[in-house]
């Protein structure tokens, strides 16, 4: 299950997902393809769905079972993703079922994809003021992942950013890995992230900021000298893992995630992503959504539920459940990260953001042993107890997208009349 950055954390979360139905597995199924001819939506072997996508500043999402030899993934969000060396549109990799994660910041693509019209030999290797390769440590509270950070060019639907900083997961040409990054086991593969890569498109710019700018981080950036162990290194913002959609050309405000209502599970779902907030006829902010601001260095906000106040909450779309404490619902005895009641079970929870504005938000918990027998992708009413660092955070998971227009502000950018970092629904 996803649980949160450590050090520097500028994300409620980076995503990882629990294989419930069975082992995660998950192959490289993605299809070389350039910016010349690259066609809007699903490429070849990609997440597939009619879920829009038909402006210009939108690409479709779907939620299904992952990758073709994934062994089944549950309430995960996927979009396609065209990679291409800097400024070179033949030199390119079309990667599917790229999970979407509003909780982290950047693009980090599994190594283990890339060799199918794209390596990662040809993408440009970050150096530090030294010339040294630096490469990056993201840790969980389940594992770690280690890899190279390189400069690629992305397209994503119709819009485009260049030279965007990238990590490349279990990268061969990564160094070894300093024992400051090491946090339970590793995870390299698409097999331990059932995703082929995960596009961070949180309210923020940048997945660190000015912690790793100001001094090195452990546990974030390193520099990694030629027959030397590697070190923490601070890092300029600029060169940090960027927001992608920070970067296109216009539509960089922000983006919105659409996705129709479940309330049974379903084998699939598909809906839209659309860039932009109040760019376009087709992202303005509606006037009868409620904007929620987030605190400016973790995303997060606060969830008032059961008595008790979480002032650590966060919504993600990268979390597979709704993730909170309730001693009161029992929890599964073969998956006890997951909540069975013995019948749907009804509940409200009220969010507040700093500003004392406040929304009551109905939902559901359904018995999760229930739910993975129907071997659906999609589980509306997935919930789960929070992790032992988190016991001060309700997540918002996937769940929470269904039915909803949700829309994520940028920091740094004044949207709806409300300076970001904010989410709307």
């Amino acid at each position: 299950m996803n649980r949160m950055s450590v050090p520097g954390l500028r994300s409620a979360s980076i995503a990882l997902i629990v294989g419930v139905c069975g082992a995660i597995a998950a192959c490289g199924g993605s299809s070389n393809g350039g910016f010349g001819g690259y066609s809007p939506g699903p490429g070849s072997g990609s997440a597939s769905g009619s879920g829009g996508g038909n402006g210009m500043n939108t690409v479709p999402v779907t939620v299904d079972v992952g990758p073709p030899a994934a062994g089944g993934s549950i309430n995960t969000l996927y979009t396609t993703v065209t990679i291409c060396a800097p400024g070179n549109s033949t030199e390119c990799q079309t990667i599917d079922h790229v999970q979407v994660d509003t909780g982290s910041t950047g693009l980090r693509v599994l190594a283990a994809v890339l060799g199918n019209g794209l390596t990662a030999a040809q993408l440009p290797q970050a150096r530090d003021a030294s010339g040294n390769p630096v490469d990056e440590c993201a840790q969980f509270a389940d594992g770690y992942s280690w890899g190279t950070v390189r400069s690629a060019d992305l397209l994503i639907g119709s819009e485009t950013a260049a030279a965007v900083p990238i990590q490349v997961i279990g990268d061969t040409a990564a160094a070894s890995i300093p024992a400051s990054c090491v946090m339970g086991p590793q995870e390299d593969s698409v097999q331990s992230f059932g995703a082929n890569a995960i596009l961070g498109i949180g309210n923020f710019l940048s997945d660190c900021g000015i912690a790793c700018e100001a001094n090195p981080v452990a546990g974030a950036y390193y520099d990694c000298p030629p027959n030397a162990a590697c070190m923490p290194v601070a890092m300029p913002v600029t060169a940090q893992l960027q927001n992608p959609v920070s970067l296109f050309a216009g539509d960089n405000n922000g983006v919105a995630i659409e996705l129709p209502r479940v309330s049974t599970p379903a084998a699939s779902v598909a809906g839209t992503m659309v860039f932009g907030i109040g760019t376009q006829a087709d992202n303005a902010f509606p006037g009868a959504g409620n904007i929620y601001t987030v605190d400016p260095n973790y995303g997060t906000l606060t969830t008032l539920y059961n008595g008790g106040s979480y002032a650590s909450s966060f919504i993600d779309s990268g979390s597979n459940a709704y993730f909170f404490i309730d001693d009161a619902i029992p929890t599964c005895a073969d998956q006890p990260s997951f909540y069975c009641p013995s019948s749907a079970t009804s509940l409200t929870a009220v969010i507040e953001d700093g500003r004392g504005t406040q929304g009551s938000i109905a939902f559901a918990v359904d018995n999760a042993d229930a739910d993975f027998a129907s071997n659906a992708a999609a589980l509306p009413n997935l919930a789960g107890p929070a992790g032992a660092g988190s016991m001060n955070a309700f997540d918002w998971g996937l769940p929470f997208f269904y039915g909803r227009q949700v829309y994520i502000a940028f920091e740094s950018n004044t949207v709806a009349g409300v300076g970001g970092p904010w989410i709307g629904f």
